[in-house]
């Protein structure tokens, strides 16, 4: 992820921030809904890509062990809770920062997972 879509992701979550503190939750899903709705929906897909672009950075996996640790993978980012985390970091708390944190987390998780992989193909 560039810096540039860092700066847009840190500003549609201050834009966020901003609603949420003079604006009603109710008035925004009512009156402003078609607008908030689009914020929420950019936020939540850029969350998406930060967390993929930190975690798969590098990362490669064997083809003959690809399902197998794809399964290890899903099953121990689902378990970490992190991924909760993230959507509060960016939906709850508005705070990028918190957000590349997890993905940094998420990320030694994956990677550790793909290293246990090399250890035993070796």
């Amino acid at each position: 992820m560039t810096e540039t879509a860092i700066n847009e992701y840190r500003s549609l979550l201050g834009t966020l921030k901003r609603n949420k503190e003079n604006i009603p939750l109710e008035q925004l899903k009512a009156e402003y809904r078609k607008g908030y709705d689009q914020l929420t929906q950019k936020i939540q897909c850029m969350t998406r890509e930060i967390l993929q672009d930190v975690i798969l950075d590098g990362l490669q996996i064997e083809r003959s062990q690809a399902d197998q640790k794809y399964l290890e993978i899903n099953t121990a980012i689902r378990e970490s809770g992190i991924m909760k985390k993230a959507s509060q970091a960016a939906f709850v708390h508005q705070d990028a920062d918190l957000v590349l944190e997890y993905a940094g987390q998420l990320r030694e998780i994956v990677h550790g997972i793909v290293k246990g992989c090399e250890k035993n193909a070796s």
